[in-house]
């Protein structure tokens, strides 16, 4: 498929953004855009004498200095895509062939409903931190190169500890996305002052090791409670990871994949010289990879009910050493069937979204639900597509380590118009932004994207 030649200036937008270009070759220029089309890239850079053109196929990525406003609606809903792609927005409407979103970024996108795998809501609560979008902030232990970024993720090399001060509050919401190769071995400390070492003397320290996960005080050393439920981390390479803590009432909850792990309460808890930081720390042999990371404040609220498993006729308490055997995955819901805020699930058909409104038609009666009291929404169940490859794709990644795939059909004034047979033709900020790779499906480039992480 051809690819159109249109040509726009991004001075303005552009020009402002402290970027980086990278090339097939593993050469990098810092500077800025100048200028971008569908087929060639003009840059300026200190380092050359004027704006030089490169053509877009020796081109690896542009990284930049993204710009994101203060969102200020009352929920967030997050879209997965069968290729993966993860979009985020405020749910406009939900049918049987179409979802629609508002984004800050692109207006009002429109989904086709084949390529949608789900959809998840939050509330939209301020976050403390979202992230990583560099190193900058965070600070290393263990070996210097122990940690690098890369591909809006945190990747470890050896063992080590990464950590950064993201303002903890006392009652607090942290997840992340975690990534592994084999078996999971890491841990996580939340309420550190100590981020210079990978040992710290205050906060809680979080051990996951296959399925198993357990809690222990890092200031008194006592072991807050053991689960050998984590199924997904022993069965799977690619897990989210919710923590929520408390250090009014001592409860530390974990949940793998939406599912509730595991409530443990700290009879000793803590609340002097501790900090607000939060470690993520590598073993020697287990390299993970740390995406998609948000803290936020939490209500104290445990919303759900894990569902423990008994092992010879009883159940594992605290850090009693027993091998459950295999158990079911979790239980997906009926279909139309729908998961509340609250963990209830509530039967409906979608009817209308207005103002931040839901309309349901239960067995019963209509029902008016904020959007942000759902956590899932009722799709009807549909045979999935994947979109297909095209010709001029090239991903492009968010701050929060989400990222879109479509064709780059032409620019505008500080724009990429895009399309792709999951949306709608599309129009882009690039201020959006905090990468954007070219050539894509170049299989002789994969190599050299990963050999240059920074």
């Amino acid at each position: 498929m051809a690819i159109l030649a249109l040509t726009a200036s991004l001075v303005g937008a552009a020009e402002d953004l402290s970027s980086v270009v990278r090339f097939s070759n593993q050469d990098q220029l810092p500077g800025s855009i100048e200028s971008l089309t569908t087929e060639r890239l003009v840059w300026k850079s200190p380092t050359l004498e004027k704006p030089t053109g490169f053509f877009l196929k020796s081109v690896l990525e542009v990284t930049l200095t993204p710009v994101e406003p203060v969102n200020q609606a009352r929920h967030e809903a997050s879209i997965t895509l069968t290729n993966g792609d993860l979009i985020r927005g405020q749910l406009v409407s939900a049918s049987d062939d179409r979802i629609e979103l508002d984004t800050w970024f692109a207006g009002r996108m429109k989904f086709n409903r084949l390529m949608v795998n789900d959809i998840r809501i939050s509330e939209n609560t301020e976050l403390n931190y979202r992230g990583p979008t560099g190193l900058d902030g965070w600070i290393l232990s263990g070996e210097q190169s122990a940690w690098i970024y890369q591909n809006s993720s945190l990747h470890s090399k050896s063992a080590g500890s990464i950590a950064r001060d993201v303002g903890l509050p006392d009652e607090c919401h942290v997840a992340f996305t975690v990534a592994w190769r084999n078996s999971l071995g890491m841990k996580v400390v939340i309420f550190s002052k100590d981020l210079a070492t990978e040992r710290p003397t205050s906060g809680y320290e979080i051990t996951f090791m296959q399925r198993r996960a357990f809690v222990r005080n890092c200031k008194t050393q006592r072991i807050v409670g053991t689960t050998h439920n984590a199924v997904a981390l022993q069965e799977n390479e690619k897990a989210q990871i919710e923590l929520q803590a408390s250090l009014k009432t001592g409860k530390i909850t974990l949940a793998v994949d939406g599912e509730m792990i595991e409530v443990w309460t700290d009879p000793e808890v803590i609340r002097d010289g501790i900090g607000r930081g939060i470690h993520f720390v590598s073993q020697n042999d287990s390299p993970v990879q740390i995406s998609r990371i948000a803290v936020g404040p939490w209500d104290g609220e445990v919303t759900q009910v894990p569902n423990r498993q008994e092992v010879n006729g009883f159940m594992p308490q605290n850090d009693e050493l027993v091998v459950p055997p295999p158990v079911a995955a979790r239980k997906k819901l009926a279909p139309g069937r729908m998961e509340l805020r609250n963990g209830d699930e509530i039967q409906g058909e979608l009817l209308t979204i207005e103002d931040g409104m839901v309309r349901l038609k239960t067995p019963f009666r209509e029902v008016r639900l904020p959007v942000g009291a759902l956590r899932s929404v009722a799709l009807k169940p549909v045979d999935l597509e994947r979109c297909k490859r095209e010709n001029g794709d090239v991903r492009a990644w968010f701050p929060d380590g989400s990222s879109v795939v479509f064709r780059m059909d032409g620019v505008g004034e500080g724009t990429l118009l895009g399309s792709s047979q999951n949306f709608s033709p599309s129009e882009f900020k690039l201020a959006a932004f905090s990468r954007i790779e070219f050539n894509i499906y170049e299989p002789d480039y994969e190599d050299v994207r990963l050999a240059t992480g920074n």
